[in-house]
C-alpha cells in the first residue's frame, strides 16, 4: 500500500462585536474572519480567507 502522508485542514474562525448603547438608541460593528488551511507534506495546497465587517444602528422600542 502507498503512503500518501499526512494531510489534514485547519479552519479558524475569529470574531469581534462592539455595541455602544445610549438611550434608546444604540450603534455597533461587527468583524468575521475566516481562515481555512489545506496541507499536504508540510506543504499549503489550498489558503482561504474571507473578510466580513458590518456597521448597524438601531433604535429600542
Amino acid at each position: 500500500m502507498k503512503d500518501h502522508g499526512l494531510c489534514f485542514n485547519m479552519v479558524f474562525n475569529e470574531r469581534a462585536a462592539v455595541v455602544y448603547h445610549f438611550t434608546p438608541r444604540f450603534n455597533a460593528g461587527a468583524s468575521l474572519i475566516m481562515s481555512n488551511s489545506i496541507y499536504n507534506n508540510d506543504n499549503i495546497k489550498i489558503n482561504q480567507n474571507k473578510w466580513l465587517a458590518r456597521a448597524f444602528f438601531g433604535v429600542r422600542f
